[in-house]
């Protein structure tokens, strides 16, 4: 079974509907036993349609900028807790 660790790296994936059936199930699995993935789940979801409903912005971001969110996103992976 995935752990609660592994659900929260695969719920993109999930969300976008491009895990393979196995790893599918297996996240299904997990989430029916587990209220805390459910919920971060639902969050997931409704963050996204939330997201949708926001305008475009009008020029990406800079090359500075988009690296420097890189970097956070990367240093808070390695991390492994969020903080």
């Amino acid at each position: 079974m995935l752990s609660c660790r592994e659900i929260t790296e695969l719920a993109t994936a999930y969300a976008e509907g491009a895990l393979p059936f196995g790893e599918r199930m297996r996240f299904f699995m997990h989430i029916s036993m587990c209220k805390h993935c459910r919920l971060y789940v639902k969050q997931l979801r409704l963050t996204v349609r939330a997201l949708g409903h926001l305008p475009r912005p009008v020029e990406p971001p800079s090359p500075e900028a988009r690296a420097a969110l890189l970097k956070q996103f990367r240093n808070w992976k390695s991390k492994g807790d969020g903080g």
